[in-house]
């Protein structure tokens, strides 16, 4: 032992490396622990077999890809003999061949090897391109592997400060490869085995990698203290309504524990970044929609324990929603400056592009409340609205569970838009609001999932609507008493609508109200489909009642009667309009062309029709009705033949058609005060038609000989009854063209008609006859009887 002992001396201090003298310091601080000396050389002997092992597996992987080097170096030899053989013999064959017949069989042999070379000597080059880019990538595989396998040992080895450094080395190389598969993906996209077995192997050290940097860094959020008590005596105070104080970790952070969240946090932005770029890169002419678009990671890692600890509190106060969205929006308020003053430089640093650290933090707290009314909260308001069905006092109770049901949909309604506001704040936009990226900040995204409690929040709405408005339709006075101030574009007078118009177009506005926050417009198009729609249907219905029942008693003879469906015609008239001027909003025109809509266009468009209709069809009644009671008064009128042969001793003016022109009067008269500007005006040209057919057939047409004092009283009455349709227009014998034409042939002298020229088309265009058949004019040139 001794002689051992001199003929191997221990090194001087001076002479030991410096990495091993740590590393006895380290482990012999005093002399107690010379009894760990066999712990010590265990724990050498194991770490120098894994070296070892390594080290082999290394060699190993190093004789695989020389073998392969050698191998295309050999392929490629072989290759490049070939085209040297081939040079050889084309050179060969140009020396020897004499004579025009052997340089042309030498042209001919050079044309048809030259494209088999060229393809040949493109081959070995791409061969050469193959085998450099395999073993590179292979090379920077490798090392991936190697990082991610020795940060696990490191780990079993409760070695945690070098984690965060094997983190960066492995991302590091992970950028090399994505740079490297991007440029293959756009120069060889054909060489798609090597590109699935190189993401085949990444995948494999990113599900290993991915997993234990978040580890990592939920590790460092618990030293910092996260997430923050919510149950301290100043926080507890919100169910007195006071203001509570929550501490920010994140504004405590100091020194080194600073540096390593910081790192941390770069971590795992950078992992998610070669995460998108794969994803990118994978996806690339395929339609991926927001396939990419992913929240950030290291804001769920905030969100997550958080919301987790609020979840206590939610249980509490399951009977008082308000106090659960005041908790959630106190979360977020208090927390979304550290996103922007603290996180946010660190995500612009990593290079996430379209990341803002304030909305994904939004979005993951609104998220996770969304989570807990889907599962919590909607649930008992289904129950308490299938117990009110079934309830022995089932109209109180379902009333309270409606009331219970609309006012959870008040809450989330002004939430959503708190926390609108929180974002515009600041100065950024708001996306579109529809797709997933106006969900995510939306509690209302709850419907977005569940369909079917959007139709029972729209039945309800439409309930509640229907409830209220029976009794406003009910009072006559709401019917007679007019809107002011409803003005036509194109005219001074107004739509003369009655006052329940008003109260069926603020509740239809209130509905339309309710769906505008709703985060989709499939969905605001279907709430409105399901609780608008049939408040216009039911009001239509009850006008409809309305004017039958007028109808049904007096036949629209009595004054009454026509006011009222005047007063329905103008109510039909206004939401017509306002309908149609909806439609126009930008609101409605991004719903246009849904499946919910049918046909497609306006969401309103099959109720404005119904309107029409209803307006058409009534508006034709009343000129019908005035019709039948002027035909009925001008019959003695029509049937006085000789009246058109005699000559008047007065005026050229027939008493009797002035009665029938008289009720005419007063009956449109009265119809000017109570129907709108627009359907009046309908009403009058459609009853100056009817008189137009109804006088014309009966003194042109009907066989009655008309002499030229005939002519003259007919021209007197005709300007008697033009006279009154002037206060509406200003030329009135424009909407008499048959009386008119007729008037202009009984007119014409006997010397002006030629035999036979009253059936010649230019003859009657010369004399302006534009709406009479041959017929017609043949009829009434028979029946003028001329003086002697």
């Amino acid at each position: 032992m001794e002689a051992a002992a001199q003929s191997h001396p221990l090194p001087l201090l001076q002479d030991i490396d410096p990495g091993v003298r740590r590393f006895l310091d380290g482990r012999f601080r005093s002399a107690a622990d010379l009894a760990t000396v066999s712990d010590v050389e265990a724990e050498i002997r194991g770490h120098c077999a894994e070296l070892e092992a390594s080290i082999s597996n290394l060699y190993v992987r190093f004789q695989e890809a020389a073998a392969a080097y050698s191998s295309c170096r050999e392929v490629a030899g072989s290759a490049l003999r070939g085209v040297r053989g081939g040079l050889g013999a084309l050179k060969a064959s140009e020396s020897t061949g004499v004579g025009e017949e052997v340089e042309a069989r030498t042209e001919q042999m050079q044309f048809e090897q030259l494209p088999a070379l060229a393809s040949e000597v493109a081959r070995v080059e791409m061969v050469r391109e193959y085998a450099e880019m395999a073993l590179k990538l292979d090379s920077l595989v490798g090392n991936i592997e190697d990082a991610v396998s020795s940060s696990v040992t490191g780990k079993l080895k409760s070695r945690v400060d070098n984690s965060e450094k094997t983190h960066h080395v492995a991302i590091g190389y992970l950028k090399n490869i994505g740079d490297l598969l991007a440029s293959v993906t756009t120069t060889r996209p054909q060489w798609t085995r090597l590109l699935s077995s190189v993401d085949h192997r990444v995948d494999r050290s990113l599900a290993i990698l991915r997993p234990q940097a978040i580890v990592d860094h939920r590790s460092l959020l618990s030293s910092l203290g996260w997430p923050p008590s919510l149950a301290g005596s100043k926080f507890s105070s919100i169910d007195s309504g006071k203001q509570a104080e929550i501490v920010n970790p994140l504004f405590s952070m100091r020194g080194d524990l600073k540096s390593k969240y910081s790192e941390s946090f770069l971590a795992l932005c950078n992992l998610q970044e070669l995460q998108k770029r794969r994803k990118a890169r994978q996806l690339k002419g395929h339609d991926v929609g927001n396939q990419l678009c992913q929240p950030l990671w290291v804001i769920e890692e905030l969100v997550n324990p958080i919301s987790t600890a609020a979840q206590h509190f939610f249980s509490k106060w399951a009977e008082k929603p308000e106090f659960v969205f005041a908790l959630a929006y106190k979360i977020i308020r208090d927390f979304v400056d550290s996103m922007d003053e603290i996180l946010q430089p660190l995500v612009d640093k990593a290079n996430l592009i379209g990341y803002s650290c304030r909305e994904e933090w939004i979005s993951g707290m609104v998220i996770a409340l969304s989570t807990y009314l889907t599962k919590e909260i909607f649930p008992k308001q289904i129950e308490l609205l299938q117990e009110s069905s079934s309830s022995s006092d089932a109209g109180s109770t379902a009333y309270q569970a409606r009331v219970s049901w609309l006012s959870l949909v008040d809450l989330m309604i002004s939430f959503d838009k708190r926390i609108q506001d929180l974002i515009l704040s600041t100065g950024l936009l708001l996306t579109a609001k529809d797709g997933d990226s106006w969900q995510r900040i939306s509690v209302l995204c709850v419907f977005c999932d569940r369909p079917d409690w959007l139709q029972l929040w729209a039945e309800i709405e439409r309930e509640e609507s229907l409830n209220k408005l029976p009794p406003a339709m009910d009072l006559e006075k709401n019917w007679s008493t007019r809107i002011q101030g409803t003005m036509l574009e194109y005219d001074s007078d107004d739509y003369k609508s009655p006052v329940i118009t008003s109260a069926v177009h603020q509740t239809l506005s209130l509905l339309i109200d309710r769906a505008r926050p709703i985060p989709s417009i499939t969905l605001r198009a279907e709430f409105i489909r399901m609780s608008a729609a049939p408040i216009i249907s039911e009001f239509l219905g009850y006008m409809l009642r309305r004017c039958q029942e007028a109808e049904g008693l007096t036949a629209l003879a009595d004054d009454n009667a026509v006011l009222k469906v005047s007063q329905s015609i103008n109510a039909a008239r206004y939401f017509e309009s306002t309908l149609t001027e909806w439609c126009e909003d930008v609101f409605f025109l991004e719903m246009e062309n849904l499946p919910v809509n049918g046909e497609g266009g306006c969401i309103f468009q099959q109720e404005i029709n119904h309107l029409k209709e209803f307006r058409v069809e009534w508006a034709d009644k009343i000129s019908t009705v005035i019709l039948r009671g002027f035909d009925a008064r001008s019959r003695d009128y029509l049937k006085t033949k000789r009246q058109w042969l005699e000559k008047s001793e007065g005026p050229a003016v027939s008493r009797t058609f002035i009665e029938s022109l008289d009720y005419m009067q007063g009956q449109l008269s009265k119809l000017q005060g109570g129907l709108n500007t627009v359907d009046f005006v309908t009403v009058w040209r459609s009853v100056a038609s009817g008189v137009d057919q109804l006088l014309f057939a009966g003194i042109c047409t009907s066989g009655i000989k008309i002499s030229s004092n005939g002519v003259e009283r007919l021209q007197g009455d005709l300007s008697v009854l033009f006279a009154i349709f002037s206060s509406w227009c200003l030329r009135p014998e424009g909407f008499f063209p048959r009386l008119s034409e007729g008037l202009r042939l009984l007119k014409i002298d006997e010397q002006q008609l030629r035999d036979g020229a009253f059936t010649d088309k230019n003859w009657l265009r010369e004399y302006g006859i534009r709406h009479l058949t041959a017929a017609d004019t043949e009829k009434i040139i028979k029946n003028r009887v001329y003086d002697a």
